[in-house]
């Protein structure tokens, strides 16, 4: 599980990612679920709208079912 798939389940905030960054909410959720890559421009938007304050990189670390690193 990705840390930004973590925080989502948490939160629920895939479709407020999508308001907040305007990439599409179908788009979010592959994103969210580790099937497309973030790719700079929108990882630093999704991670900008969660509001993670360290490298938007690290949102997207594999992590376990609580959050942890792996």
């Amino acid at each position: 599980m990705l840390r930004i798939e973590s925080i989502c389940e948490r939160r629920g905030t895939q479709a407020a990612i999508a308001r907040a960054t305007g990439i599409s909410r179908p788009a979010v959720s592959r994103i969210v679920r580790g099937l497309e890559p973030p790719y700079p421009k929108r990882g630093r938007a999704i991670a900008a709208a969660v509001g993670w304050a360290g490298d938007w990189r690290e949102l997207f670390a594999e992590v376990d079912e609580e959050g942890g690193q792996m």
